[in-house]
């Protein structure tokens, strides 16, 4: 059950429960829902076409591997014909569907915008900036909106999502912390390391972006998806702290059985010991600077980051004039589910929740700031 005096004392803010049935419910109220099915779940359209795809794929590839035999032509030809068939299966069944798809993207338009609207009314309630899609529609929607048989939907829903982008100098900073990364090991050098670091980010799928100030501490903070091989997507709280005063060099925070952030030029940090006792088993720090890290990483910095984290793993990074924390989590401020359209008073106050718990990190962060500011 939700407890909205608990939420309107963490965010600050009354009449918060009123607000959310006087402004959040009716730009929700209309937005398309799926057909549920008997188990009560919304069904997904798109999984049908997915679905014929993908077996139409493996049947077909499973009897042409027949024909080719076991020799360097063969394994070249079956190289070859994998991604081929696996493509051509995949857009014959959107094809074949075209009608379901065509009106899965509407759906989905509009409850993009419906979502989008009531979170940016959300914002402002809490004098903050809602940005839907940091850094604009992804580059491989804008490629196949630019295809000749790409339906022209895909196009407007490419045009949608750069009208509702932003946020361009906060993404391209946490792209350069090297927080931004999954869990491979890349054995390359310093220079390789950079450009695969730079590449996976720049591939990173990013959504829900919030912009606000908090103590005089100016911040931005989105979500990027981690996509997991048979298992759930990772999503990963991204904050973007300005600091008041340039740092004089560079500090990593990470928790345990996480690998670090990535490079950062040539510097050669240090271990650094947690100062709070009750975090010494879970978190690491290495810096350049050992005093200034611990100002920056301070004890009021750590508990909030271990009460926003729930055990998840946690990377920080803290150069120039810049902070970057990275959380990673469940999907955070999903008030409404794209896909079916599915939402509820507990999606609204979970997500008011969330936003609480961002501002909580952020207050602490601020707080470490003035500390350092008077250092």
């Amino acid at each position: 059950m939700t407890d909205w005096n608990q939420i309107e004392h963490r965010l600050g803010v009354t009449g918060l429960e009123a607000f959310a049935q006087r402004e959040i419910t009716p730009m929700l109220a209309d937005l398309p829902l799926e057909d549920t099915k008997k188990n009560g779940r919304y069904a997904n359209r798109l999984e049908l076409p997915m679905t014929v795809g993908f077996f139409g794929f493996g049947a077909a590839f499973f009897v042409l591997n027949f024909f080719f035999p076991e020799t360097f032509l063969g394994v070249l030809a079956r190289f070859i014909l994998f991604p081929v068939l696996f493509f051509g299966f995949l857009i014959g069944a959107f094809y074949l569907f075209r009608d379901r798809l065509a009106e899965a993207l509407t759906h989905g338009k509009a409850r993009y915008i419906g979502q989008a609207k009531a979170l940016t009314a959300l914002a402002e309630k809490l004098d903050l900036t809602y940005v839907p899609s940091p850094g604009g529609a992804p580059d491989a929607l804008k490629f196949i909106a630019r295809q000749r048989w790409a339906p022209a939907i895909i196009a407007d829903a490419v045009s949608i999502i750069d009208d509702h982008g932003g946020m361009d100098e906060a993404l391209a900073i946490a792209r350069s912390s090297g927080t931004m990364l999954g869990e491979a090991t890349v054995i390359a050098s310093r220079e390789q390391k950079q450009k695969f670091q730079d590449q996976q980010a720049a591939l990173r799928q990013v959504e829900d972006g919030f912009q606000g100030v908090r103590a005089g501490v100016a911040f931005s903070a989105f979500e990027w998806v981690e996509n997991v091989e048979d298992a759930a997507d990772i999503y990963h709280l991204v904050l973007v702290f300005t600091s008041p005063h340039r740092l004089s060099g560079v500090a990593q925070l990470r928790t345990r059985h996480i690998s670090w952030p990535g490079v950062q030029g040539d510097l050669d940090l240090k271990p650094v010991g947690v100062v709070a006792p009750a975090f010494e088993d879970r978190f690491r720090m290495r810096a350049s600077d050992q005093m200034e890290a611990r100002l920056i990483f301070d004890p009021v910095v750590l508990e909030r980051v271990a009460e926003i984290a729930h055990g998840e793993k946690v990377r920080a990074v803290a150069f120039e004039d810049h902070l970057v924390f990275d959380v990673a989590g469940e999907n955070r401020f999903a008030m409404v589910d794209l896909v079916t359209g599915a939402w509820s008073e507990e999606t609204i106050a979970t997500t008011m929740e969330n936003i609480a718990d961002m501002l909580s990190l952020a207050d602490a962060v601020s707080h470490a700031f003035r500390l350092r500011a008077a250092a």
